[in-house]
């Protein structure tokens, strides 16, 4: 299929060419219709393609070119858009917009820094020689090409706050621009380190680091005066310490008899995700994930207390079940990157942590090198590598669609990422957070062969009454009292299939095959009907192909006419538990006769 014209469509013209500014007030105000902050009035509501849209924001009136796309999703040509008030046409700054949004004067400033923290990152980062060019993406996979990835998150408007960085560790410890840095180790007395390693300390810290390095680190106790009997050693990423040894908690470094030890081993490089390290010195070693306090697109980038310990026990739990299914081998195949290791720190040993504030802030979780699950000749592609625009004014995915055609390589892609997740879902009753930087596709010679996941500790659901017969509830070792005794909906067990489902749609459908859908119309124009028809019929066949599991499915009720999804926005507002998600019509519902629910009446309805 041949590309479009990039001059001729208003959102291909703007991927390539926008500002900062205008990127992140483009996605502002996409983000406030999305979730009916905003109301939102079509020229023509029966239409699904770019029209005027006019909506009102505080006491202003704004106008601008743009489309509602399936989920209620919303594209704005950015370019078009104008702002008036009592008919005046004014020129509106960011700050004059956010105080007209609602919320308390303290969120408008909160959201506000956060914009123009993202702003100035992505000015920064893309006018630095250090940033890695765009142009030769197609030739990486794996790691190398999670890091070439910098575009940041598609909806988020924060996509690059990174508050909390500097200048100086912007440039440092973004994976544009890092070349590299050594982690930094505390030693912790054992009865404060809640430790999960497959080995004894000493075993462990020589297969991982190596002989010399593990002989470093035992030198460095005897250096600091303590004995490795009493204390056992944690990596921290650089900046964290730093944070923390300076910082309002440094007090309690001192008062737990938490000692540093200095930076010492390999250099690792950040991933997309900041926290997750790739190890730089020996590329076929462990990912290492550890906590970074900033704050980041939707949430502050420590990692959950609780989550820490239950690591591995989570990967055994998914591990085991992928192992017993052959659906997931033969049909839907599907790879884990396990969690293996973690250590945190834990004020009250034989409690699940989370009450003091050094807990989730010394922590360290081990994920199984990418490598180890690949095969020969194969290729791992982040899911938000395909949605991505090259300098060369293509899509990244542009010599896969000519070699092997649009339609045959998209069904391909389709089914290989949607339906491991939607079989977990539906035969075992496990939902995973399939999100774009979590799912890698695996390739060979551009045709996707396997889905692998990654990432689990914080990101997997279950719910007691829809977990299939077959399948256990995970064992989570000595804490698994207390999450009994825990409510529903607080960890990893949810109340009903519907969190599962909604875990499920948001991450896979609605905040990540959309952009896959967006690029596909704007680039060789197949619509987005025909798109979430595609899908449509990919969940049919599955449906059809497990009759076993038709009742289960209904439970889910992924086809009904309207979902609830995650505001993400919202919750920076008017952070209250009603404001934690919105319903927005189904594209993938289908009416008596048959056909596609037409979603943009039901949009027009809702924002209306």
């Amino acid at each position: 299929m041949a590309l479009r014209n990039p001059v001729a469509e208003p959102a291909l013209a703007t991927a390539l060419s926008e500002t900062p500014q205008q990127r992140v007030l483009r996605q502002l105000l996409e983000a406030l219709l999305f979730e009916g902050l905003v109301p939102c009035y079509k020229t023509d509501s029966r239409s699904e393609g770019w029209q005027w849209l006019s909506f009102p924001v505080g006491t202003l009136q704004a106008r601008c070119r743009g489309r509602v796309r399936g989920f209620s999703r919303v594209r704005l040509d950015i370019e078009t858009l104008s702002f008036s008030r009592n008919k005046r046409t004014l020129s509106v700054d960011l700050p004059a917009l956010i105080q007209e949004l609602p919320g308390s004067r303290s969120r408008q400033q909160l959201l506000l820094n956060e914009l123009t923290a993202t702003i100035t990152n992505e000015e920064q980062l893309r006018n630095s020689h250090q940033t890695r060019t765009l142009n030769n993406r197609r030739s990486l996979h794996g790691e190398a090409l999670d890091r070439a990835i910098h575009e940041g998150h598609p909806y988020h408007p924060c996509f690059k706050s990174r508050l909390g960085f500097g200048a100086d560790d912007l440039m440092r410890y973004s994976p544009e621009t890092s070349n590299g840095f050594r982690l930094h180790w505390a030693a912790i007395p054992r009865r404060y380190l809640s430790s999960h390693l497959p080995a004894s300390d000493l075993t462990f810290w020589q297969a991982e680091l190596g002989e010399e390095t593990a002989f470093l680190l035992r030198a460095a106790f005897h250096r600091v005066g303590i004995d490795w009997q009493d204390y056992g050693a944690l990596p921290v990423h650089p900046w964290q310490w730093r944070h923390i040894n300076t910082g309002p908690l440094a007090a309690q470094l001192e008062r737990f008899d938490i000692r540093d030890l200095g930076p010492l081993g390999d250099r690792y490089q950040p991933s997309q995700s900041l926290r997750s390290l790739f190890n730089m010195t020996r590329p076929n070693k462990a990912c290492i994930k550890l906590p970074l306090g900033i704050h980041n697109t939707s949430s502050r980038r420590h990692l959950e207390p609780h989550s820490v310990p239950s690591a591995p026990a989570i990967s055994h739990w998914l591990e085991a079940i992928v192992e017993s299914d052959p659906w997931l081998s033969r049909d839907y195949p599907l790879r884990l990157l396990p969690e293996y290791a973690s250590l945190s720190f834990i004020a009250k040993p034989g409690t699940l942590p989370g009450q003091h504030p050094l807990e989730g802030e010394l922590a360290a979780i081990w994920r199984t090198n990418l490598s180890a699950r690949l095969n020969e000749s194969e290729q791992a592609v982040p899911l938000n590598a395909l949605f991505q625009w090259q300098p060369d004014g293509q899509p990244f995915i542009q010599p896969w669609v000519q070699r092997y055609g649009l339609e045959p390589w998209l069904n391909a892609a389709l089914a290989t990422l949607i339906l491991p997740v939607w079989h977990m879902l539906a035969a075992h009753g496990v939902g995973l957070e399939a999100h774009a930087q979590n799912s890698l596709l695996i390739m060979r010679e551009g045709w996707p062969n396997a889905l692998l996941l990654r990432d689990f500790h914080d990101s997997v659901e279950y719910a007691m009454g829809y977990l299939a017969s077959g399948t256990p509830e995970p064992d989570l070792g000595e804490a698994q009292t207390q999450y009994d005794q825990a409510p529903d909906d607080l960890y990893y067990r949810m109340t009903g299939p519907e969190a599962l489902r909604e875990l499920a749609v948001d991450t896979l459908f609605i905040y990540n095959l959309s952009e896959l859908a967006l690029l596909l119309e704007d680039a060789y124009g197949f619509s987005e009907t025909r798109f979430w028809a595609c899908v449509r019929k990919l969940l049919d066949q599955y449906t059809q192909h497990h009759p076993e599991l038709q009742h289960r499915l209904a439970q889910l009720g992924w086809n009904q006419p309207r979902l609830k999804t995650e505001s993400l926005l919202t919750q920076k507002l008017q952070p209250d538990p009603g404001s934690l998600s919105h319903w927005v019509p189904n594209p993938l519902a289908i009416n008596p006769t048959g056909s596609s629910v037409p979603f943009t009446d039901h949009q027009q309805a809702r924002l209306s």
